[in-house]
Protein backbone atom coordinates (compact mmCIF):
# COMPACT_ATOMS: atom_id res chain seq x y z
CA UNK A 1 0.00 0.00 0.00
CA UNK A 2 1.61 3.30 -1.10
CA UNK A 3 1.13 6.95 0.35
CA UNK A 4 1.73 10.44 -1.03
CA UNK A 5 3.63 11.33 2.05
CA UNK A 6 5.29 9.42 4.70
CA UNK A 7 5.66 11.44 8.33
CA UNK A 8 9.41 11.61 9.47
CA UNK A 9 10.43 8.34 11.25
CA UNK A 10 10.83 8.05 15.06
CA UNK A 11 13.97 10.10 16.46
CA UNK A 12 13.94 12.45 13.20
CA UNK A 13 15.35 16.39 13.89
CA UNK A 14 12.62 18.85 14.71
CA UNK A 15 14.04 20.27 11.35
CA UNK A 16 12.42 17.30 9.29
CA UNK A 17 9.13 17.96 11.01
CA UNK A 18 9.10 21.68 9.67
CA UNK A 19 9.73 20.21 6.23
CA UNK A 20 7.05 17.91 6.97
CA UNK A 21 4.26 20.38 7.96
CA UNK A 22 5.41 22.78 4.14
CA UNK A 23 4.81 19.44 2.33
CA UNK A 24 1.30 18.99 4.40
CA UNK A 25 0.41 22.62 3.43
CA UNK A 26 0.81 22.22 0.06
CA UNK A 27 -1.85 19.73 -0.07
CA UNK A 28 -5.25 20.45 -0.70
CA UNK A 29 -6.82 21.73 2.69
CA UNK A 30 -10.22 20.27 2.12
CA UNK A 31 -8.87 16.90 2.46
CA UNK A 32 -9.97 15.64 6.37
CA UNK A 33 -6.59 13.72 6.37
CA UNK A 34 -4.64 16.54 5.48
CA UNK A 35 -5.99 18.96 8.37
CA UNK A 36 -5.97 16.27 11.12
CA UNK A 37 -2.21 15.48 10.02
CA UNK A 38 -1.46 19.25 9.48
CA UNK A 39 -2.75 19.68 13.47
CA UNK A 40 -0.73 16.89 14.84
CA UNK A 41 2.35 18.19 13.32
CA UNK A 42 1.94 21.48 14.65
CA UNK A 43 0.98 20.30 17.60
CA UNK A 44 4.09 17.82 18.10
CA UNK A 45 6.45 21.17 16.43
CA UNK A 46 4.69 23.06 19.57
CA UNK A 47 6.10 20.56 22.56
CA UNK A 48 9.97 21.62 22.00
CA UNK A 49 9.11 25.36 23.03
CA UNK A 50 5.68 25.71 24.82
CA UNK A 51 6.41 22.16 26.87
CA UNK A 52 4.03 19.26 27.25
CA UNK A 53 0.59 18.88 28.03
CA UNK A 54 -0.85 18.46 31.23
CA UNK A 55 -1.90 15.51 30.94
CA UNK A 56 1.41 13.88 29.96
CA UNK A 57 2.35 11.81 32.84
CA UNK A 58 -0.81 9.91 32.02
CA UNK A 59 0.53 9.34 28.95
CA UNK A 60 3.38 8.27 29.58
CA UNK A 61 2.06 5.94 32.59
CA UNK A 62 0.08 4.37 29.88
CA UNK A 63 3.91 3.62 28.00
CA UNK A 64 5.44 2.72 30.85
CA UNK A 65 2.67 -0.27 31.03
CA UNK A 66 3.34 -1.31 27.61
CA UNK A 67 6.87 -1.05 28.23
CA UNK A 68 6.70 -3.58 30.91
CA UNK A 69 4.81 -5.97 28.94
CA UNK A 70 6.79 -5.89 26.45
CA UNK A 71 9.71 -6.71 28.56
CA UNK A 72 8.13 -9.78 29.46
CA UNK A 73 9.76 -13.46 28.74
CA UNK A 74 7.39 -14.92 26.11
CA UNK A 75 6.83 -18.41 25.38
CA UNK A 76 8.75 -20.17 22.32
CA UNK A 77 5.10 -19.48 19.93
CA UNK A 78 5.00 -16.09 20.84
CA UNK A 79 8.49 -15.23 20.10
CA UNK A 80 8.29 -16.74 16.79
CA UNK A 81 5.13 -14.88 16.13
CA UNK A 82 6.37 -11.58 17.31
CA UNK A 83 9.64 -12.23 14.96
CA UNK A 84 7.53 -12.89 11.66
CA UNK A 85 5.46 -9.88 13.05
CA UNK A 86 8.00 -7.50 13.28
CA UNK A 87 9.97 -8.15 9.66
CA UNK A 88 6.34 -7.18 8.55
CA UNK A 89 6.06 -3.50 9.54
CA UNK A 90 9.38 -2.06 8.19
CA UNK A 91 8.10 1.20 8.71
CA UNK A 92 7.71 0.91 12.19
CA UNK A 93 10.38 1.31 14.49
CA UNK A 94 11.43 -2.04 16.20
CA UNK A 95 10.55 -0.82 19.22
CA UNK A 96 7.47 0.35 18.06
CA UNK A 97 6.44 -3.03 16.24
CA UNK A 98 6.36 -4.78 19.88
CA UNK A 99 4.53 -1.82 20.87
CA UNK A 100 2.12 -2.69 17.86
CA UNK A 101 2.12 -6.56 18.58
CA UNK A 102 1.46 -6.46 22.66
CA UNK A 103 -1.89 -3.94 21.85
CA UNK A 104 -3.15 -5.27 18.55
CA UNK A 105 -2.38 -8.91 18.39
CA UNK A 106 -3.25 -10.00 14.34
CA UNK A 107 -2.56 -7.01 13.10
CA UNK A 108 -2.85 -6.89 9.23
CA UNK A 109 -1.69 -3.26 8.29
CA UNK A 110 -1.02 -0.22 10.64
CA UNK A 111 -0.89 3.53 9.60
CA UNK A 112 -2.03 6.60 10.47
CA UNK A 113 -6.03 8.45 9.89
CA UNK A 114 -4.14 10.80 7.61
CA UNK A 115 -2.58 7.50 5.58
CA UNK A 116 -5.89 5.43 5.62
CA UNK A 117 -7.18 8.72 4.16
CA UNK A 118 -4.76 9.23 1.41
CA UNK A 119 -5.89 5.29 0.69
CA UNK A 120 -9.21 6.01 0.36
CA UNK A 121 -10.60 4.52 3.37
CA UNK A 122 -11.78 5.96 6.70
CA UNK A 123 -10.95 5.32 10.72
CA UNK A 124 -14.58 4.03 12.08
CA UNK A 125 -16.27 6.27 15.10
CA UNK A 126 -15.38 3.46 17.50
CA UNK A 127 -11.78 2.38 16.31
CA UNK A 128 -9.66 2.24 18.99
CA UNK A 129 -6.09 3.57 18.13
CA UNK A 130 -2.78 1.59 18.82
CA UNK A 131 -0.30 3.51 21.29
CA UNK A 132 3.60 4.18 19.33
CA UNK A 133 5.97 6.01 21.08
CA UNK A 134 7.14 9.41 18.87
CA UNK A 135 9.76 11.50 18.91
CA UNK A 136 9.03 15.18 20.36
CA UNK A 137 5.81 13.74 21.95
CA UNK A 138 5.03 11.20 24.41
CA UNK A 139 2.79 9.36 22.07
CA UNK A 140 1.30 9.32 18.77
CA UNK A 141 -2.27 7.03 17.62
CA UNK A 142 -2.15 4.80 14.47
CA UNK A 143 -4.97 2.39 13.23
CA UNK A 144 -5.26 -0.96 12.02
CA UNK A 145 -7.12 -1.79 9.14
CA UNK A 146 -9.51 -3.67 11.37
CA UNK A 147 -10.57 -0.35 12.74
CA UNK A 148 -11.24 1.27 9.50
CA UNK A 149 -13.85 1.33 6.56
CA UNK A 150 -15.64 0.51 4.37
CA UNK A 151 -15.80 -3.57 5.40
CA UNK A 152 -13.55 -5.47 3.39
CA UNK A 153 -15.06 -9.42 2.37
CA UNK A 154 -12.55 -11.90 3.36
CA UNK A 155 -13.08 -14.18 0.80
CA UNK A 156 -12.31 -11.64 -1.53
CA UNK A 157 -8.45 -11.10 -0.04
CA UNK A 158 -8.62 -15.25 0.27
CA UNK A 159 -8.41 -14.39 4.16
CA UNK A 160 -7.72 -17.66 6.22
CA UNK A 161 -11.24 -16.75 8.76
CA UNK A 162 -13.22 -15.98 5.74
CA UNK A 163 -16.65 -18.26 6.10
CA UNK A 164 -19.80 -18.14 3.79
CA UNK A 165 -23.19 -19.61 3.95
CA UNK A 166 -26.72 -19.30 5.18
CA UNK A 167 -25.97 -19.31 9.47
CA UNK A 168 -29.00 -19.44 12.03
CA UNK A 169 -27.90 -16.99 14.80
CA UNK A 170 -30.24 -18.69 17.30
CA UNK A 171 -27.16 -21.78 17.31
CA UNK A 172 -24.69 -19.05 18.15
CA UNK A 173 -27.06 -17.46 21.14
CA UNK A 174 -28.26 -20.97 22.39
CA UNK A 175 -24.48 -22.39 22.58
CA UNK A 176 -23.16 -18.90 24.34
CA UNK A 177 -25.75 -18.88 26.75
CA UNK A 178 -25.67 -22.58 27.79
CA UNK A 179 -21.63 -22.28 28.36
CA UNK A 180 -22.69 -19.98 31.01
CA UNK A 181 -24.64 -22.65 32.77
CA UNK A 182 -22.18 -25.92 32.94
CA UNK A 183 -21.50 -27.39 36.40
CA UNK A 184 -18.63 -29.37 35.48
CA UNK A 185 -16.65 -26.82 33.76
CA UNK A 186 -16.85 -23.06 33.38
CA UNK A 187 -15.91 -20.67 30.56
CA UNK A 188 -15.72 -17.38 30.18
CA UNK A 189 -16.34 -15.57 26.76
CA UNK A 190 -15.15 -12.29 26.06
CA UNK A 191 -15.62 -10.31 22.99
CA UNK A 192 -12.01 -8.00 22.54
CA UNK A 193 -10.97 -5.62 19.69
CA UNK A 194 -7.73 -7.51 17.59
CA UNK A 195 -6.13 -7.18 14.22
CA UNK A 196 -7.76 -8.22 11.22
CA UNK A 197 -6.05 -11.27 11.46
CA UNK A 198 -6.69 -12.66 14.72
CA UNK A 199 -9.82 -14.37 14.88
CA UNK A 200 -9.66 -15.42 18.72
CA UNK A 201 -7.93 -17.38 21.69
CA UNK A 202 -8.76 -19.90 24.61
CA UNK A 203 -6.54 -20.21 27.58
CA UNK A 204 -6.89 -21.81 31.07
CA UNK A 205 -8.01 -19.78 33.99
CA UNK A 206 -7.44 -21.68 36.91
CA UNK A 207 -4.04 -23.61 36.99
CA UNK A 208 -4.04 -27.45 36.49
CA UNK A 209 -1.34 -29.86 37.65
CA UNK A 210 0.64 -31.39 34.96
CA UNK A 211 -0.26 -34.93 34.51
CA UNK A 212 1.79 -37.73 36.50
CA UNK A 213 5.47 -37.62 34.00
CA UNK A 214 5.48 -40.63 32.48
CA UNK A 215 7.91 -41.51 30.07
CA UNK A 216 6.22 -41.65 26.86
CA UNK A 217 2.74 -39.56 26.11
CA UNK A 218 -0.53 -41.39 26.73
CA UNK A 219 -1.45 -43.71 24.20
CA UNK A 220 -4.41 -42.16 22.12
CA UNK A 221 -5.37 -45.61 20.85
CA UNK A 222 -6.99 -46.24 24.40
CA UNK A 223 -10.71 -45.95 25.15
CA UNK A 224 -12.04 -42.33 25.96
CA UNK A 225 -13.17 -43.60 29.51
CA UNK A 226 -10.00 -44.95 30.14
CA UNK A 227 -8.45 -41.72 29.51
CA UNK A 228 -11.01 -39.53 31.59
CA UNK A 229 -11.55 -41.87 34.53
CA UNK A 230 -7.75 -41.73 34.69
CA UNK A 231 -7.68 -38.20 34.51
CA UNK A 232 -10.01 -37.56 37.05
CA UNK A 233 -8.14 -39.92 39.55
CA UNK A 234 -5.04 -37.55 39.05
CA UNK A 235 -6.55 -34.55 39.32
CA UNK A 236 -7.92 -35.98 42.20
CA UNK A 237 -5.17 -37.49 44.09
CA UNK A 238 -2.78 -34.06 43.50
CA UNK A 239 -5.47 -31.37 44.70
CA UNK A 240 -8.84 -30.97 46.00
CA UNK A 241 -11.83 -31.30 43.55
CA UNK A 242 -12.06 -28.15 41.53
CA UNK A 243 -13.55 -27.30 38.54
CA UNK A 244 -11.26 -25.82 35.84
CA UNK A 245 -12.05 -22.65 34.59
CA UNK A 246 -11.30 -21.31 30.56
CA UNK A 247 -11.67 -18.11 29.22
CA UNK A 248 -11.60 -17.34 25.06
CA UNK A 249 -11.62 -14.08 23.70
CA UNK A 250 -13.07 -13.52 20.17
CA UNK A 251 -12.33 -10.70 17.57
CA UNK A 252 -15.43 -8.04 18.75
CA UNK A 253 -14.95 -7.23 14.52
CA UNK A 254 -16.06 -10.65 12.98
CA UNK A 255 -19.49 -11.25 11.74
CA UNK A 256 -21.82 -13.53 14.18
CA UNK A 257 -21.58 -16.65 11.30
CA UNK A 258 -17.30 -15.72 11.91
CA UNK A 259 -17.93 -15.87 15.76
CA UNK A 260 -19.61 -18.90 15.42
CA UNK A 261 -16.79 -20.89 13.54
CA UNK A 262 -14.44 -18.93 15.94
CA UNK A 263 -15.99 -20.40 19.18
CA UNK A 264 -15.77 -23.67 17.56
CA UNK A 265 -12.47 -23.49 17.50
CA UNK A 266 -11.51 -22.47 20.23
CA UNK A 267 -14.11 -24.68 22.38
CA UNK A 268 -12.45 -27.67 19.87
CA UNK A 269 -9.44 -26.52 22.19
CA UNK A 270 -10.76 -27.05 25.50
CA UNK A 271 -12.77 -30.60 24.64
CA UNK A 272 -9.72 -31.46 23.23
CA UNK A 273 -7.97 -31.39 26.48
CA UNK A 274 -5.44 -29.08 24.70
CA UNK A 275 -5.66 -26.59 28.07
CA UNK A 276 -5.82 -29.35 30.68
CA UNK A 277 -8.01 -32.12 31.52
CA UNK A 278 -11.47 -32.00 33.12
CA UNK A 279 -12.48 -34.56 35.48
CA UNK A 280 -15.90 -36.55 35.65
CA UNK A 281 -16.27 -35.16 39.23
CA UNK A 282 -18.44 -37.90 40.30
CA UNK A 283 -20.09 -38.36 37.23
CA UNK A 284 -20.17 -42.22 35.81
CA UNK A 285 -20.23 -41.83 32.56
CA UNK A 286 -17.64 -40.38 30.15
CA UNK A 287 -19.65 -37.47 29.08
CA UNK A 288 -18.36 -35.21 32.28
CA UNK A 289 -14.94 -34.90 31.12
CA UNK A 290 -11.89 -35.09 29.03
CA UNK A 291 -8.44 -36.18 28.93
CA UNK A 292 -5.57 -33.63 29.55
CA UNK A 293 -3.49 -33.53 26.56
CA UNK A 294 -1.44 -30.54 27.00
CA UNK A 295 2.16 -32.73 25.96
CA UNK A 296 0.54 -32.60 21.86
CA UNK A 297 2.54 -30.00 19.50
CA UNK A 298 0.91 -26.97 18.31
CA UNK A 299 0.32 -28.36 15.08
CA UNK A 300 -1.59 -31.52 16.79
CA UNK A 301 -3.47 -29.14 18.31
CA UNK A 302 -4.34 -26.98 15.63
CA UNK A 303 -5.89 -29.72 13.34
CA UNK A 304 -7.47 -31.25 16.33
CA UNK A 305 -9.43 -27.90 16.82
CA UNK A 306 -9.99 -27.17 13.15
CA UNK A 307 -11.17 -30.33 12.66
CA UNK A 308 -13.85 -29.79 15.31
CA UNK A 309 -14.69 -26.48 13.82
CA UNK A 310 -15.28 -27.74 10.27
CA UNK A 311 -17.48 -30.27 11.53
CA UNK A 312 -19.77 -27.87 13.14
CA UNK A 313 -19.59 -25.16 10.65
CA UNK A 314 -20.38 -27.29 7.43
CA UNK A 315 -23.18 -29.47 9.02
CA UNK A 316 -24.64 -25.52 9.89
CA UNK A 317 -24.11 -24.77 6.42
CA UNK A 318 -20.87 -22.48 6.23
CA UNK A 319 -18.34 -23.17 4.33
CA UNK A 320 -15.14 -22.57 5.63
CA UNK A 321 -11.36 -22.66 4.47
CA UNK A 322 -10.37 -25.37 6.89
CA UNK A 323 -8.71 -27.70 4.19
CA UNK A 324 -5.97 -25.00 3.71
CA UNK A 325 -5.63 -24.61 6.96
CA UNK A 326 -5.43 -27.93 7.99
CA UNK A 327 -3.13 -28.83 5.67
CA UNK A 328 -0.64 -25.94 6.63
CA UNK A 329 -0.26 -27.51 9.84
CA UNK A 330 -0.93 -31.52 8.46
CA UNK A 331 2.80 -30.91 6.53
CA UNK A 332 4.36 -30.79 10.25
CA UNK A 333 2.60 -32.50 12.64
CA UNK A 334 3.21 -36.11 14.03
CA UNK A 335 -0.39 -37.48 12.34
CA UNK A 336 -0.08 -40.52 14.49
CA UNK A 337 -1.43 -38.60 17.53
CA UNK A 338 -4.58 -37.08 16.22
CA UNK A 339 -7.55 -38.19 18.36
CA UNK A 340 -10.32 -38.70 15.78
CA UNK A 341 -12.50 -40.42 18.71
CA UNK A 342 -12.11 -36.68 20.69
CA UNK A 343 -12.68 -34.89 17.63
CA UNK A 344 -16.07 -35.98 17.39
CA UNK A 345 -16.86 -36.44 21.43
CA UNK A 346 -16.13 -32.40 21.11
CA UNK A 347 -17.96 -31.94 17.91
CA UNK A 348 -21.04 -33.86 19.45
CA UNK A 349 -20.40 -31.69 22.88
CA UNK A 350 -21.14 -28.26 20.83
CA UNK A 351 -23.80 -29.48 19.03
CA UNK A 352 -25.61 -30.30 22.35
CA UNK A 353 -24.73 -27.43 24.01
CA UNK A 354 -25.80 -25.06 20.94
CA UNK A 355 -29.16 -27.36 20.73
CA UNK A 356 -28.31 -28.48 17.39
CA UNK A 357 -30.51 -30.81 15.99
CA UNK A 358 -31.30 -31.70 12.61
CA UNK A 359 -33.78 -34.19 12.41
CA UNK A 360 -33.69 -38.38 13.10
CA UNK A 361 -34.06 -41.42 10.58
CA UNK A 362 -37.03 -43.45 10.88
CA UNK A 363 -37.61 -46.66 10.96
CA UNK A 364 -40.41 -49.65 10.36
CA UNK A 365 -41.88 -50.90 13.42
Amino acid sequence: MAFLIDPPGPFAPRRQWEEFLVRLESLPQDDPGVQAEIRNAKWTLAQTTHGEPNDVEGERQQVRQLIKQALETPTAENLTDYLGFATRFRRLAVWNTRMVYIQRPGARVVASEYEWTRAGRYVLPDAVPIIILWPFSPIRFVYELADTGPPINREDVKDPFAVRGEFREGALSKLVTNLKTQKTFKIELELRRQGFSYAGSAALQIPLPLPVSTASPPDDARPIGEFVHENAEILDAQRPATVPAFRITMNDRLEPKERFVTLAHELGHIFCGHLGGCGSLGRDDDQGGWPDRRFLGKHEREIEAESVAYIISWRAGVVTRSAEYLKTHAEKADMSRINIDLIVRASARIERLAKIHYGTMLFKR
